[in-house]
């Protein structure tokens, strides 16, 4: 009966520690627990009077199987509120976190939980008694299938992989780890936990840990065209997966010694990086600047491979590296020019002129047209007006006739020849050049003879009145 009765007053003190702990949530459940003691008990009691009864052939057996019902059916009540109080009392807790990178580069994540029964194992042994219908996980202890995810904590969804790990069990007081990998990188995440009918979210700072490399250098833009005398800009993200302070120098590796670099860090030239305390991630810009002309070692449409290496500036290590490559594009650039810009000429009468056009740039042009913007009832000859292709450096001569109208009025204007082209599928940048033309007045053949044969007689007058006077 002592027993008894310490055995209540044990299991009534460890409910009450227990509702503190879990509030208002479980004291419905402590309430029911209480009401289904009372309940056994009661059915208990009655039973035993009524063996008693039925061993003296006082008790019916049908009363006495119903009082025997009663009694298992108050058992099984009660025990089965024990079991729920005891599978609320289970929890996992998250020991570790720790964010990595496996021998591929991939990022990773490694969970490690722990069972937290440890010290409830006398709250257990409470219900000893009653253990015949405890489970097979309540007698060992252990907690089985928790479901474990990562979860963004932006935008909610999961972004490891697998979605949901499954660990089979986790006895008491041992460790299990789960394992991801990233699908998206981030620097902290939720962790979800699923078990015994219950779901637990944790909000997680990932830890890093230093494996295959110390920085983890990527680039989204790890691919780029540019023209020849262009430059290509790369965003560099350096994630450092460690706890040293070193300093760190950059270099690139592999690039033709025509072609040249710089990295800035807002706007700033950097050699160096130095991770402050607390910061493990950095974010720079790499331009790589490409020569004027191609050559053997950098040629148009074959990709230049190059790397990216953070060095340890104490003992010269390679901390991390990643590959780069640029594509050099060649441009082309129409060149137009003429002997001369500048022509007189009389109403209706032509005028003849070359126009040279040169391909500038580095790449063919294709289907040069040349054309002209001319004053209304002028007439122009382009020939030919159609080049077909021009390689870099070379040139074509065009023969451009320009007319005036026979009728049309005197003074100056203007001619403005245009050209188009495309290289490699693109539009090339042209280069107009503006012609002026004086157009003077027209005078028949006629007129100019019988002026100068009065040009002829008035001299010729003037001399003979002179040869008079000096006679006299």
């Amino acid at each position: 009966m002592m027993k008894r009765i310490l055995f209540t007053l044990c299991m009534w003190g460890a409910i009450a520690s227990f509702a503190k702990a879990q509030g208002d949530t479980e004291a419905a459940l402590l309430l029911d627990l209480k009401k289904a003691r009372a309940d056994y008990e009661v059915a208990s009691q009655k039973y035993k009077n009524d063996s008693k009864l039925y061993e003296e052939k006082a008790l019916s057996v049908n009363d006495f199987n119903r009082s025997k019902n009663e009694l298992l059916s108050k058992e099984v009540d009660y025990q089965k509120l024990i079991l729920k109080l005891i599978s609320q009392q289970s929890y996992i807790t998250v020991e570790r976190a720790v964010k990595y990178q496996n021998e591929r580069g991939n990022r990773k994540v490694k969970i490690t939980l722990t069972s937290a029964l440890e010290g409830n194992e006398e709250y257990l042994n409470q219900f000893q008694e009653h253990f015949d219908v405890f489970t097979p996980e309540m007698r060992s202890g252990k907690i089985y299938n928790i479901y474990v995810s990562l979860v963004d904590n932006e935008s909610k969804t999961i972004i490891g992989s697998p979605y949901e790990f499954r660990v089979p069990a986790i006895e008491l007081g041992k460790s299990a780890d789960a394992d991801f990998e990233l699908l998206k990188d981030a620097e902290d995440l939720t962790v979800s936990l699923n078990y015994n009918n219950r779901k637990d979210e944790k909000n997680i700072y990932l830890k890093k840990d230093a494996s295959m490399n110390q920085i983890d250098i990527t680039s989204m833009q790890f691919s780029q065209e540019a023209d020849l005398s262009s430059k290509a800009s790369y965003d560099i993200t350096l994630e450092r997966f460690s706890t040293s302070d070193d300093v760190y120098r950059l270099e690139v590796i592999d690039l033709p010694r025509q072609i040249t670099y710089d990295f800035t860090d807002g706007g700033s030239k950097v050699t160096q990086i130095k991770f402050a305390q607390g910061v493990n991630v950095k974010k720079l810009s790499l331009q790589v600047y490409l020569p004027d002309r191609d050559d053997e070692q950098v040629v148009i449409d074959q990709p230049v491979k190059f790397r990216v290496e953070a060095v340890t500036a104490s003992g010269g290590v390679k901390a991390g590296s990643e590959q780069l490559e640029i594509i050099p594009r060649g441009k082309g650039k129409i060149e137009v020019r003429a002997n001369n810009l500048y022509h007189e000429t009389t109403t209706g009468k032509q005028v003849t002129m070359d126009v040279v056009v040169r391909n500038g740039g580095s790449r063919r042009l294709d289907n040069i047209k040349v054309s002209a913007e001319k004053p209304l009832g002028w007439e122009i000859s382009i020939v030919p007006d159609i080049i077909r292709s021009l390689e870099p450096e070379k040139e074509a001569t065009l023969k451009v006739t320009i007319t005036p109208p026979k009728e049309g009025g005197v003074g100056a204007q203007e001619v403005k020849i245009k050209t188009e082209a495309m290289a490699d599928n693109r539009k090339v940048d042209t280069e107009d050049k503006t012609v002026r033309i004086q157009v003077n007045a027209a005078t028949s053949i006629i007129g100019t003879l019988a002026l100068i044969l009065l040009l002829i007689a008035f001299i010729g007058g003037i001399v003979w009145f002179g040869m008079k006077l000096s006679k006299k």
